[in-house]
């Protein structure tokens, strides 16, 4: 509840590397379970983790690519 209100209280450009590293973490700790433990979930969790953060990371670079065309627009 906590981690929702601050996450719609902060800016976008806060917000999107926050999620992208958050992610990243959780991916690579999963990968790491599978590789010292085995066991198949752990990797699609951290698969599915890494297409998250992949996700949030090209959303952010269009919506930086964009910004100096919208104040060229405007």
């Amino acid at each position: 509840m906590l981690i929702n209100l601050i996450l719609r209280v902060l800016p976008f450009y806060i917000r999107e590397p926050l999620i992208i590293g958050v992610c990243l973490f959780f991916a690579g700790l999963a990968l790491y379970w599978f590789v010292v433990v085995g066991e198949w979930q752990r990797a699609a969790f951290g698969v599915a983790f890494l297409a998250i953060a992949v996700l949030r990371a090209f959303i952010l670079r269009r919506e930086w690519r964009a910004r100096p065309r919208a104040a060229r627009a405007g």
